[in-house]
C-alpha cells in the first residue's frame, strides 16, 4: 500500500512540476515549423525544437551544430523572446535571437565562420 501511496504522489509531483515549467516557460516542449531567408530570398525551412532547456534545429544538427541552452525574458512588445547560441566545430557559430506571438515565432540568427562572411538569417514559422 505505501508502495501505492509513493508512486501516486510521485506522480503527481511530476505531473505538477511539467506544468510549471511549461508556464513558465512558453517554449519548453514546442517544435516550430521555420523558414529561413537570407534577405527576401526562402533559403530552407526546418523544425526548431525546443526542450524545457536547450533548442536544437534540424537542419543545424545535420552541420554539426549542437544543442544549445536557451534563455527566455519578455522583450519590449511584451512578448517572450528567446536567445541562444549554437556551435559547430566544423562551421562556426550562429547567434539565435526571436519572439513567439502566440503560436508564431519569428528572429534572426547570425552564422559565422572561420573564412567566410557573416550570414545575417531571418526566419519565421509556426508550432508544427
Amino acid at each position: 500500500m505505501k508502495q501505492y501511496i509513493f508512486l501516486a504522489f510521485s506522480i503527481i509531483i511530476i505531473t505538477f512540476n511539467s506544468n510549471a515549467q511549461s508556464k513558465d516557460n512558453p517554449y519548453a516542449g514546442k517544435t516550430f515549423r521555420i523558414d529561413n531567408y537570407i534577405g527576401d530570398k526562402l533559403d530552407n525551412s526546418e523544425d526548431l525544437v525546443f526542450t524545457n532547456n536547450e533548442v536544437e534545429g534540424s537542419i543545424c544538427v545535420q552541420y554539426g551544430f549542437k544543442k544549445a541552452k536557451y534563455t527566455t525574458t519578455i522583450n519590449k512588445k511584451g512578448l517572450q523572446e528567446f536567445s541562444c547560441t549554437m556551435i559547430s566545430k566544423e562551421h562556426g557559430k550562429m547567434v539565435w535571437t526571436g519572439e513567439k506571438n502566440k503560436n508564431q515565432i519569428s528572429g534572426k540568427y547570425l552564422w559565422t565562420k572561420e573564412g567566410q562572411d557573416p550570414i545575417q538569417y531571418t526566419f519565421k514559422g509556426k508550432i508544427k
